[in-house]
């Protein structure tokens, strides 16, 4: 990237947020820190109202708007991708606010790019896996606008056994694994940090309770689950099966592989089913070994026991 069009970017970059640190800046754009400091000052001398300072971070002066911006026609295209994924994987009034925003988006496209997203809009299908937003249809913008507000929210939720219970919760964050979306909370009835699936989320309610507790980050609360724990598992499997059933292990809840040689890696899961682990293990018993938890054997055990009688 040359010196203009990063000078460009970084414009565009401090638009988007409200203060953008000096590190990132760099780390982003691949160059040093001196250098983000020479384009801050080039930017204001150009007399854009930056503020701040290169030790903290820059910011635009309140009040300040940029022209309308052009995209390319590679960022439209990243642009209808992620619309297909959003339409189809969240819930429908999320669904209609980014449409809204996919409009405006077109209308800063040249004539020419927009017949080009049209034209492409068929070569791209992504289908839903899950109900979620069919029965809650605001799910998502419910438990952010609780997070933003710092408000309690109560939920009706149906556990993996199918018992229903009543949940207030201080809500942490949300995170989507492949097929499902999950709130991450402090649950007030367990008196812990709690995982929930959200399409077991059968009646939602922002109270007017404010949250009690500073929370740790969102990736610190991710293994815990209501009433099941997800369970790290480590298997040591040959590169071929890893590869010939990828898009299953990422539906069991792999997270991480490791190569440890040649022919071996090291696979990490979050797993909900230990059992479902160990009969997959049974199915692959010449190329996979479990190296954590001694449970998944003991599993397996069973299961080579029953099929003897």
């Amino acid at each position: 990237m040359n010196r203009l069009d990063r000078i460009s970017a970084l414009l565009v970059l401090l638009q988007s947020r409200p203060v953008v640190k000096s590190a990132e800046m760099a780390e982003r754009f691949g160059v040093s820190l001196r250098t983000i400091y020479r384009d801050m000052r080039t930017l204001s001398e150009a007399g854009v109202p930056i503020c701040g300072n290169a030790g903290v971070g820059y910011a635009l002066i309140e009040g300040y708007r940029l022209p309308s911006l052009m995209f390319t026609k590679e960022e439209a295209m990243a642009f209808l991708t992620a619309e297909k994924m959003i339409e189809q994987l969240t819930d429908s009034v999320n669904s209609s606010y980014f449409r809204q925003g996919m409009d405006k988006i077109r209308a800063a496209l040249r004539a020419v790019d927009k017949k080009y997203l049209q034209d492409m809009d068929d070569t791209i299908a992504v289908y839903r896996s899950r109900n979620l937003g069919k029965s809650l249809p605001n799910l998502l913008q419910m438990i952010l606008s609780s997070i933003n507000d710092k408000l309690v929210i109560e939920i009706d939720y149906t556990n993996v056994d199918g018992k229903g219970t009543k949940r207030m919760l201080e809500a942490v964050g949300i995170t989507y694994s492949h097929p499902n979306w999950y709130l991450s909370a402090w649950c007030y009835l367990r008196k812990e940090y709690r995982l929930f699936r959200l399409d077991r989320i059968g009646h939602i309610e922002v109270t007017t309770m404010s949250q009690t507790k500073v929370h740790p980050p969102l990736e610190s609360l991710l293994g815990c689950d209501d009433p099941q724990q997800l369970q790290k598992v480590v298997l040591c499997t040959s590169k071929s099966v890893a590869r010939s059933h990828a898009d299953h292990c990422y539906f069991m809840g792999l997270t991480s592989e490791r190569v440890l040689d040649d022919e071996q890696v090291e696979q990490t899961y979050m797993a909900y089913s230990l059992e479902s682990l160990a009969r997959w293990v049974l199915a692959n018993a010449d190329t996979t070994t479990v190296v954590t938890p001694p449970e998944v054997n003991v599993i397996i055990k069973q299961i080579l026991k029953k099929l003897v009688l």
